[in-house]
């Protein structure tokens, strides 16, 4: 059973190989990208945007996080003091 599947699997490849007009890559090959088509040549920047934004958020996250821990490690491990909000009440009027 096994070597009906590793034989069946070098067909499929050797027959992709012989004829390469049928096995497309993807739709963008179709259109003829070196050719300069302006929808092919959108498309393609959409993708490069669509791919590049997670790393771009997902770097400037970690960037963020990686500053403030050096930040934090410049201080000595001293934290600001933050002056204590002073409510325009007191516990005794709020009953």
């Amino acid at each position: 059973m096994r070597e009906t599947r590793v034989l069946l699997a070098a067909f499929l490849a050797l027959l992709a190989l012989a004829l390469p007009g049928s096995a497309h890559a993807c739709a963008v090959c179709l259109t003829g990208a070196a050719s300069g088509d302006p929808t092919a040549d959108a498309y393609n920047w959409s993708v490069l945007f669509l791919m590049a934004m997670p790393y771009t958020v997902v770097g400037s996250i970690g960037g963020w996080l990686f500053y403030n821990y050096r930040r934090a490690g410049r201080s000595g491990g001293r934290r600001k003091k933050h002056r204590v909000l002073r409510l325009a009440w007191t516990q005794k009027e709020s009953g």
